[in-house]
């Protein structure tokens, strides 16, 4: 626990260092100074089995005062949309949502937009359950990105939305009962 204080402490000084002015090449040492730190934050946090709570919100919260202090940088959209992952692993699909939603209205042009969009009407539907919303939110993965391969996935999960948690098991276990015996075939 002493180490990730540490590790927080230091990339917070750092990030602190690099947003008082000063010239450019110092801040964008320190900027990658900073992502190295949450790199090895990452790797600490990923190679213990289970969720860490308190390391994964430590984690969040580097990630957040990263996009705070550099708006404009090419990972920002990246380490809030980590930042969204993390919060629906701790149970905050609001907050996930909240953090999509800064990555769509901040970053449209990014390379996982519609990712974003996905996971955010996937974490509407699964984390609030509010099916008619997800509804919208998935057919506009679909309007926006026909051709990409979660528009396929978000037609897919809209005809899923009818059902119970229950039919849908019965309807899997009814597929895969199907698949076993067309391959039980000579």
């Amino acid at each position: 626990m002493h180490t990730l204080k540490w590790t927080l402490f230091m990339l917070w000084a750092a990030l602190m260092v690099a947003c008082s002015g000063g010239d450019k090449p110092k801040a964008d040492e320190t900027r990658q100074e900073a992502t190295v730190r949450i790199r090895a934050m990452e790797d600490s946090l990923y190679a213990k089995p289970g969720v860490d709570r308190k390391g994964a919100q430590a984690l969040l919260d580097v990630y957040l005062l990263y996009a705070q202090r550099y708006p404009l940088d090419s990972l920002t959209p990246e380490y809030i949309f980590r930042g969204a992952s993390i919060r629906s692993t701790l149970g905050d699909p609001n907050g996930s949502i909240a953090l999509y939603d800064r990555i769509i209205r901040d970053s449209p042009g990014w390379s996982k937009i519609a990712d974003t969009y996905y996971l955010k009407a996937f974490t509407i539907d699964n984390g609030l359950q509010q099916k008619g919303e997800a509804e919208k939110a998935y057919k506009e993965v679909i309007r926006r990105f026909p051709e990409h391969r979660f528009a396929k996935d978000a037609e897919q999960m809209i005809q899923n939305l009818q059902y119970t948690d229950e039919e849908l098991i019965q309807r899997f276990e009814a597929m895969n009962a199907d698949s076993a015996q067309a391959h039980d075939l000579p």
